[in-house]
């Protein structure tokens, strides 16, 4: 059977890994695809390109990193076009939670098997996201990072290192499906996936396939023990630090306890700007993408 599959090439994606791409298709891809190969030209480029492609193609394929990723699946959710990846970011969060390899080989290899999963998605005030989102530190952080001239695991290491000692904790109004709290957090991540990227697992046991989006809220902690959590980060615990706290739900607002000061925002990996409120929303069951392994 003759399956049509389009590839949409970010050409400026992360530490430029995606050099190398079009010989990789020719020399690994199952030659039973008709292949269609575009490359985005501005931002917002590939929501339009996936969002024609979803149309004739069997796979929509994001070239890229976590803001490819994000453009290609809002360009295609909905449809019946699965999305595949092959992660040529920095982080490459959703890739990496789906254990999609990070090589063109073995990605395209797990295109040619043809496993599919349908999985949550999620909304950042009508923004939809599909890793995390969230507000605090790491937004900061985020925001620094796109400003940057220069990118990779280790700029981003060095931005987070930095922003440390100028940052303050913020206190926040949270409802979560109804419940209302307030929590003075260093940062609030809420998660479909588990990671950041980079395997920085800022939620160990979320679920792309449970309905429920995890919020993270990690409070205020000194300096001395922040080798400790980035440590659990990495290692798959920081669920069980007295520093974090994990509430699910599917519904959430989050505000500044102040009433006044905007809150800076990220999802995807991608900084957001700022706003006044955060309404989450869990969007069950909506995308397709290509895995591994069956399930």
């Amino acid at each position: 059977m003759n399956r049509k599959i389009c590839f949409i090439i970010n050409p400026i994606s992360g530490t430029g890994s995606w050099k190398g791409i079009e010989e990789s298709i020719t020399r690994y891809l199952d030659p039973s695809f008709h292949t269609v190969l575009y490359y985005t030209e501005y931002a917002g480029h590939a929501i339009e390109l996936a969002n024609d492609a979803a149309a004739t193609c069997d796979i929509v394929v994001a070239v890229g990193g976590d803001g490819m990723m994000n453009e290609v699946a809002r360009g295609i959710i909905g449809t019946k076009a699965a999305l595949a990846i092959i992660p040529t970011g920095s982080g490459n969060a959703l890739a990496r939670h789906l254990l999609i390899p990070i090589n063109h080989k073995g990605a395209i290899e797990c295109i040619n098997k043809m496993n599919t999963r349908v999985i949550d998605s999620a909304t950042m005030n009508d923004e939809d996201f599909f890793a995390v989102c969230g507000t605090g530190f790491d937004a900061e952080v985020a925001n620094k990072f796109a400003n940057s001239s220069k990118r990779g695991f280790f700029t981003y290491l060095s931005i987070a290192a930095s922003s440390y000692f100028k940052y303050k904790p913020v206190e926040y109004d949270i409802m979560i499906d109804g419940n209302s709290s307030t929590e003075k957090a260093f940062l609030i991540s809420i998660a479909n996936s588990s990671q950041y990227g980079n395997n920085a697992h800022i939620a160990p046991n979320a679920s792309t396939r449970d309905g429920v989006l995890d919020v993270c809220i990690i409070k205020p902690f000194s300096l001395i023990v922040s080798p400790i959590l980035a440590y659990r980060l990495f290692r798959w615990s920081l669920d069980r630090s007295p520093y974090m706290k994990t509430i699910q739900g599917k519904s959430i607002t989050i505000r500044n306890a102040d009433k006044q000061t905007p809150l800076c925002i990220h999802y995807d990996g991608e900084a957001a700007g700022t706003t006044h409120e955060i309404k989450v929303e869990i969007a069950p069951r909506t995308l397709k993408v290509v895995v591994p392994k069956a399930s």
